[in-house]
């Protein structure tokens, strides 16, 4: 008995476990199929291939950054070399005169005085003849240099370099907001046909049933044909607008898809409620866009730029040390054979300068064309600065505009609303006639459209406007 009490229990426990983690699972899965809007931000950001080409150039950058501080790295260098060489040795020369100075020989003798020999002068002839020669060549040895001043070269280009980055890191910044911008409206608009099925639904069902009722008072003779005919007609337009919504879904989803790298399965399943969009922080009106911050960045490089240039007429220093060979093997010097003829080793060790005081005005020139383009660098700056500046003013009284057009907008569909539940009442009691209440219906439809057409503006100007302040980010939407 105990045993089969046992083993129930585990079999109850057992089945309390599966359900438990039948449902974790289920809910994983309902949570990883829900898709929000941040969720597709950032998987567009992820995918985009545009942006992951921006970062690789900003990573080139930093790699040209590295290269101009390896300036001052020692470099060590192997050399060597082999030839076989022959040629003819010209040997031509005057007559050479030379004076022995007088000397006194010691005597040989004992007895035998010492004899002393005056000075004699003797003449060496002159050589006039070619001399054959050849022999095997090698040179080897090891160089290391030491890069110790560039004439501050290096440094502003390396200064250069980090503005520049910058700059870089400023556009891809409004490159992922243009991003963020487009995949934001494409959500909306999705949730803005979801938002219109949800009313074709709704229609759709209530026209069926009044085409019921519709067929029994024709039948009864209680309307007119030409009545009927009017709930064909609204039949056929609830049936067009079905279509485009299913035609603009289809569309919505591939460029979602495209955009983000979704499935277009996944991506369907998104359910979003449409409502205005709240914007809170604007920060500093235009002035934080990565356009101008970018431009600033720009201008500091070119200055950077046009410093290492002028300091380019500085001197270089390098230290150098080498440790060669050098050496001819086998080889003949006229009827003389050499077997080995060598210098080893043949080390030094010094500072050399290179100072060049003029380059036929290269260095000049590109002077020259720095500062032209740092001044075309200022004047699209002041340029950017009136646009941005307008675009702001624009961005902000579009939001404005809209978000007080939402509440009209709201207000107008909840009278329509009103209206058709008292023109549906009037019908039913015999006080207004079918035609009546189909208008009110589709007076309701227009205006509930309507106002989620303009919610659906006012939330991509809420987007403009943040990407106008420079403060459009995912975590803020």
């Amino acid at each position: 008995m105990f045993l089969n009490m046992t083993r129930r229990f585990l079999i109850t426990i057992s089945f309390c476990l599966f359900f438990i983690f039948n449902a974790a699972y289920t809910f994983a899965q309902t949570s990883n199929n829900d898709l929000d809007l941040q969720k597709v931000l950032y998987a567009a950001l992820d995918y985009n291939k545009s942006l992951k080409n921006n970062l690789l150039d900003i990573e080139k950058s930093e790699e040209v950054k590295k290269s101009i501080k390896h300036t001052y790295i020692p470099t060590l260098e192997l050399g060597g070399s082999y030839a076989y060489t022959s040629g003819k040795l010209n040997l031509e020369t005057d007559v050479f005169p030379v004076t022995i100075p007088s000397f006194t020989l010691p005597p040989l003798i004992p007895g035998i005085p010492a004899i002393e020999l005056p000075p004699t002068g003797i003449d060496i002839p002159a050589l006039n003849q070619n001399i054959d020669f050849k022999g095997n060549v090698w040179m080897g040895g090891l160089t290391a240099k030491w890069t110790l001043f560039t004439g501050l070269k290096a440094p502003y280009l390396s200064k250069a370099m980090e503005h520049k980055i910058e700059a870089q890191e400023q556009m891809y910044k409004l490159e992922e907001a243009n991003l963020i911008t487009e995949v934001a409206s494409y959500y909306d608009k999705l949730a803005l046909l979801e938002q219109t099925k949800r009313l074709l639904e709704i229609e759709t069902k209530r026209l069926e049933k009044e085409t019921i009722v519709a067929k029994k008072a024709l039948e009864q003779g209680l309307i007119t044909q030409h009545e009927f005919q009017k709930v064909e007609i609204a039949q056929l337009k609830l049936a067009s607008k079905q279509l485009e919504y299913d035609g603009g879904k289809e569309l919505l989803l591939l460029k979602l898809h495209q955009l983000t790298g979704i499935d277009v399965s996944r991506l369907s399943t998104i359910k979003v409620e449409l409502t205005p969009r709240l914007v809170n922080d604007l920060g500093n009106s235009y002035l934080n866009r990565p356009e101008l911050a970018a431009l600033d960045e720009a201008t500091k490089a070119t200055e950077y730029q046009y410093k290492s240039e002028i300091n380019g007429y500085l001197p270089k220093i390098q230290a150098f040390a080498s440790h060669q060979y050098a050496g001819i093997h086998n080889g003949n010097l006229g009827d003389l054979g050499v077997n080995e003829l060598s210098l080893y080793p043949l080390n030094s060790l010094g500072l050399g300068m290179k100072w060049e005081l003029f380059d036929g005005l290269e260095t000049k020139g590109k002077r020259d064309q720095i500062k032209i383009d740092l001044e075309k660098t200022r004047n699209k700056k002041e340029e950017v600065n009136d646009l941005l500046e307008l675009n702001y003013k624009n961005c902000l009284i579009q939001f404005n505009n809209l978000t007080a057009q939402t509440k009209l907008k709201d207000k107008q569909m909840q009278t329509a609303n009103k209206s058709l539940d008292i023109s549906y009442k009037e019908y039913q009691n015999g006080l207004i006639h079918l035609s009546d209440f189909l208008e009110s219906q589709a007076e309701y439809t227009s205006t509930t459209l309507d106002y989620y057409d303009t919610v659906w503006a006012q939330r991509n100007s809420a987007l403009e406007l943040l990407k106008a302040t420079g403060s459009l980010q995912v975590q803020k939407l």
